[in-house]
């Protein structure tokens, strides 16, 4: 929060605020479901592919269509799981979020819905392309080339209007969330736009080609998806434990380390290969320097929760934002470590980046954007979830197959990179070392998909406005008694 925050304790709440909340949240209604419902729509797609690329990896013979073999349906799972989910799920908390802050009304919800129409329809061209064979083979750009401008373009049709709502925000402090909402609004542009003009415009290739892909790669992840977790974090979690951030210096630094460091960062996934030594060294120094944000969210994070951590058994929107912040740790150690020269030797060309990569996505952005939905669609809704016992359901299927994935992965990247090690061993027996842990994988792909498939049909009822009407909110648990029990309830539901 402001730095005039931080050391009082929160405002009351007037009736004044009441009524200027319900209309923010009344102008945001219907561009933050559409984002919320086709975020989750393409998450469910996303999942199945996901699982069939992972099949196809032991069995090629399965289904025998040549649109689902493992070098299409495993980029179309990646881009579909970017674009289509994390895109449009941050978009919508982005929206709600800086509509809050600013304490002002969005003027052009139907804007907002027409741009998310273009990119729903760029994203969905995109992975028909590489399903039908033209993606390319750089990662996380493997979109034909016609797709990129229609994100683009659609993208900044919505930012700009957040940023227009800062500019037009009522008198008052700008909070920690506000930076990481304007940082990712102006990050994601630069970063696609200069990957996508290098690569399709002026199209280098040989080195130059995979050092952008890289580069890319690498700040997609910590240049929007985290500078978006962490503004949903830095809001909900003063939130739910009724008291602001602990140290509005250690945020501020967070900051400000993240987005100097992160550019910087990225080409230590090249290690080895046919590029200047500097290169990657300086990469993979940055990477590790990232671990100093990393270290100050962390102990913010920490320190406003103690001693409320009790309030993590009852509140969905604080157990899966919690969750999301060990993802964030998890991710950013996984970065520095695969990318330091002793172990690139192990994880050069092998499962070990996609599992950092999934960490990111998923472990981190994925459960962090579930606890803000799980906070925000009661307050645009007017109606409470239905079911606890469903939400119970959807973290720890989530939590388990998420870790389980990461592990398995892990360890099938590891287990391939040292036998491809070996001088004498080739690349068949190198895959045989690592079968296991894919086969593994498989099962902890269905227990997503289960988890998944709740979260939308638990999410469409409550866009339908088939939820509980508004009242006790709908906790993990039913309170115990002791005193922070009543300060969820206060805080949780759609009356909040």
């Amino acid at each position: 929060m402001s730095q005039e925050d931080h050391t009082q304790p929160l405002p009351d709440i007037t009736p004044e605020d009441i009524l200027q909340r319900a209309a923010i949240d009344r102008s945001t209604r219907l561009p933050v479901l559409f984002f919320f419902t086709s975020a989750a729509a393409w998450l469910l797609a996303a999942t199945l592919l996901g699982l069939v690329s992972s099949i196809k990896l032991v069995a090629p013979g399965f289904l025998g269509i040549e649109w689902l073999n493992y070098g299409r349906s495993q980029p179309a799972f990646l881009n579909a799981l970017l674009y289509g989910w994390a895109f449009q799920a941050g978009l919508g908390v982005m929206v709600w979020m800086m509509a809050r802050l600013c304490r002002t009304e969005l003027k052009n919800p139907i804007t907002l819905v027409v741009a998310g129409h273009f990119w729903n329809a760029g994203v969905a061209a995109g992975v028909i392309g590489i399903l039908s064979g033209y993606g390319t083979a750089m990662k996380w750009l493997e979109f034909p080339s016609f797709a990129w401008p229609i994100l683009l373009a659609s993208y900044s049709l919505i930012v700009v209007w957040l940023v227009v709502m800062f500019g037009a925000r009522r008198t008052g402090p700008v909070f920690i969330s506000q930076w990481y909402l304007l940082a990712a609004c102006f990050s994601f542009p630069w970063i696609y736009l200069t990957a996508n003009l290098f690569l399709n415009v002026f199209q280098q290739s040989g080195v130059a080609g995979p050092a952008i892909a890289a580069w890319y790669a690498n700040n997609v992840i910590f240049l929007w998806l985290v500078p978006v977790g962490l503004a949903s974090s830095y809001f909900i979690i003063p939130k739910i434990v009724g008291k602001p951030i602990h140290s509005y210096q250690m945020a501020s630094l967070a900051f400000w380390a993240l987005v100097a460091i992160s550019p910087w960062a990225g080409a230590q996934a090249l290690i080895g290969g046919p590029l200047p030594a500097w290169i990657p060294t300086i990469a993979g120094g940055a990477q590790v320097l990232l671990l100093v944000p990393v270290l100050a969210v962390a102990l913010n994070h920490y320190l406003t929760v103690r001693g409320n951590h009790k309030l993590v058994e009852l509140s969905p929107s604080l157990r899966f934002t919690f969750f999301g912040s060990i993802g964030y740790v998890v991710t950013s150690v996984s970065a520095a470590l695969l990318g330091s020269l002793t172990l690139s030797r192990f994880t050069s060309f092998s499962f070990t980046q996609d599992a950092v990569a999934f960490c990111g996505l998923y472990m981190f952005f994925t459960m962090t954007m579930f606890g803000a939905i799980y906070f925000i669609v009661p307050r645009i809704t007017g109606c409470e979830w239905i079911s606890g016992s469903r939400i119970r359901f959807h973290f720890w299927w989530s939590a388990y197959a998420c870790i389980a994935l990461c592990v398995l992965l892990l360890a099938a990247g590891f287990s391939h990179g040292a036998a491809t090690d070996t001088w004498d061993s080739d690349m068949e027996n190198a895959i045989i070392f690592s079968k296991g842990y894919l086969v593994g994988q498989i099962l902890a792909w269905v227990f997503l998909i289960a988890a998944n498939g709740v979260f939308l049909h638990h999410l469409a009822l409550m866009v339908c406005n088939r939820g509980r009407k508004a009242g006790a909110p709908t906790l993990i648990h039913q309170p115990a008694p002791y005193d922070q029990a009543e300060l969820v309830i206060t805080t949780e539901g759609a009356e909040a």
